[in-house]
């Protein structure tokens, strides 16, 4: 991690979660906070006039969530998905006829029951004990109060999505939160980046800012009480730092900083495409995650030799209904056929624990936790939903090269059963007379330790493995990687970690399996060196990574990162893995860990 320079006071300094790897300067445009008013009604004919305000307001949000998903650039493409989500909410009865019976029956303003039915809904969705593994929840809280906020600054006439706001040059954008369509809205040619107080890396907004390519900085507590529109800021999406107000100093330093980064970042994009082979010419296979097919375009810009990892739960949380088996296919086939001839990997639905469809959330009553019925376990015991996600991808996999793969699978049977259903789903569409690829490889998450301990037994049902590292680490080390009190108990180069990995990656070759790793691993570059140096022929990681990976490997020795990998096995702390791992690392490339 790279600090502000000790010249720079501290208290000028905010840090939040970067998304980006660009370093900007300009002046805030402060966004000002919803403010809700309050006032009683006199009678129910007002409140009856009130409630038609609310239904001007929402048809109105309805209007202007068209128009920001009409502004999306062509090539971000299916990101209107989000915008269908935001544009079903607005039908969504709990929330919006929760408000009108609440002015009706409570004789207030429609800004205040719309306030007060969000915080009811955000209630429920926000369960205790809950485990929120990949910002799922905190999403789907996020997606309820920006569309109220939305509607509440429609109600207010300051049109909350400021979709025409007329911004400076150079304009910073500062907000405690934006939504998804004002994210869409902002105009490039005039704000160079976006700061927000809440928000998290996962976030719909976070998504579609890292698909735009807009630096930004989202969960900088306090940044706003301590800004006015007009202010000088740098923007450091890199570290996720703020700089207020910089002296010359500073700026100077800064400048430099953005202009060698911009300059790096130009030239990994430039050779992104050049194949990650090693100077003593061994390959490794750098590949993209895919959550939103909107990210697709960007992924494959910047160099992705295919998509390692397509997480499809997004589906089905970005709707209020189950989606049709023809919607799957075409989201399927679009990514496939875009990507042809290179592989997609299809990972099956992990719902369940943090990820919650509307439509089936009451399936998942007293099994919310990470523990309980996820993943493969839902779809074995849901077969009905699991069926029609089959039914899908085998369609699609007629349209290019797709390999399906098993979430959290922890023993044999489930295997079997998930490759039984695998195949009755393809015979059963042959008999229909749709066409399928002659052969769907068939992989498996290696996510949990009876896996690791099983790889070779399960090695015999599988094609390919593929580590999923972030829940590798959260289930071996007993830890919620989620929780702030242990945050520094989660350590990918733990020995336990590293020994486990290198124990699947070793019967992976020993039975000429592929083997993947598309977890948080695979895109720093110090884990990264070592997975290689450890046998890994493929890994897997957010677009905005895979040129600084693939330069990584292109001028490195594999024998030297098998030195390394072999040196780091030996130690009995994470620390002096780490210590080890990143004195190679800056020894060799020391513009990677900036």
């Amino acid at each position: 991690m790279l600090l502000p320079p000790p010249f720079v006071p501290p208290d000028s300094v905010f840090k939040g979660i970067g998304l980006g790897r660009a370093v900007v300067t300009g002046t805030a445009y402060c966004l000002g906070k919803t403010i809700v008013p309050r006032y009683s009604l006199e009678d129910e004919a007002e409140a009856e006039e009130e409630v038609q305000r609310l239904a001007k307001a929402l048809t109105r949000t309805k209007e202007e969530l068209e128009t920001a998903r009409a502004l999306l650039p062509e090539n971000v493409g299916a990101g209107r998905e989000i915008f269908d989500y935001y544009l079903a909410l607005l039908k969504e009865k709990m929330l919006f006829g929760g408000a009108a019976d609440i002015i009706r029956g409570k004789l207030v303003n429609a800004e205040l029951a719309l306030r007060e039915t969000a915080d009811s809904v955000k209630t429920l969705l926000i369960k205790p004990g809950l485990v929120d593994e990949e910002g799922f929840i905190s999403r789907r809280v996020d997606d309820v109060e920006h569309l109220v906020n939305n509607v509440i600054g429609i109600l207010q006439g300051t049109g909350h999505l400021r979709l025409n706001g007329t911004y400076p040059e150079n304009s910073i954008l500062v907000s405690a939160s934006m939504s998804p369509a004002e994210v869409a809205a902002v105009p490039l040619d005039r704000v160079v980046g976006l700061i927000t107080e809440d928000g998290s890396r996962t976030s719909h907004s976070a998504l579609l800012a890292q698909a735009l390519e807009i630096p930004a900085v989202v969960g900088a507590a306090g940044v706003l009480k301590n800004l006015s529109t007009g202010t000088p800021l740098i923007l450091d999406s890199v570290e996720g730092h703020i700089i207020v107000d910089p002296d010359s100093d500073t700026l100077g330093f800064y400048r430099t900083r953005s202009g060698a980064l911009a300059t790096f970042q130009r030239e990994i994009v430039r050779m992104a495409h050049i194949p990650a082979r090693s100077l003593d010419d061994s390959r490794v296979e750098i590949c993209g995650n895919l959550e939103l097919v909107e990210q697709l375009p960007a992924i494959m810009s910047y160099g992705a030799e295919g998509i390692g990892l397509y997480r499809t739960e997004m589906s089905y949380l970005t709707s209020p209904s189950l989606p049709r088996e023809e919607e799957l296919f075409e989201a399927y086939h679009r990514v496939v056929s875009s990507t042809y001839p290179n592989t997609v990997t299809i990972r099956t639905l992990d719902l369940g624990a943090d990820k919650m469809p509307q439509a089936i959330g009451s399936r998942f009553e007293g099994q919310n936790q990470a523990l309980g019925l996820r993943a493969i376990r839902f779809c074995l015991k849901h077969r009905d939903i699991f069926r029609t996600q089959l039914r899908a991808i085998l369609r699609a996999s007629a349209g290019g090269n797709l390999r399906v793969m098993f979430p959290m699978i922890s023993t044999i049977e489930e295997v079997i059963e998930a490759k039984t259903a695998l195949m009755e789903v393809q015979e059963e569409l042959l008999s229909e007379g749709r066409k399928t690829a002659e052969r769907v490889p068939v992989g498996i998450m290696v996510e949990v330790p009876s896996a690791v301990v099983l790889a070779r037994e399960l090695g015999a049902e599988a094609d390919f493995f593929s580590i999923g590292t972030n829940d590798l680490i959260q289930y071996s080390l007993a830890l919620d990687r989620t929780n702030p009190e242990v945050t520094e108990l989660y350590q990918p180069l733990h020995p336990a970690i590293l020994r486990m990995i290198k124990t699947v990656i070793d019967v992976g070759r020993s039975m000429n399996i592929p083997v993947s790793i598309c977890g948080g691993m695979a895109s720093d570059p110090v884990s990264a060196a070592l997975l290689v140096g450890m046998g890994a022929n493929m890994l897997s990681m957010p677009f905005y990574n895979i040129p600084v990976i693939k330069r990584m490997v292109r001028m490195s020795f594999l024998s030297e990162m098998r030195e390394l990998a072999d040196h780091v096995l030996e130690t009995n702390s994470s620390r002096d893995a780490d210590l080890i791992t990143r004195s190679w690392i800056t020894e060799r490339f020391p513009d990677l860990l900036t």
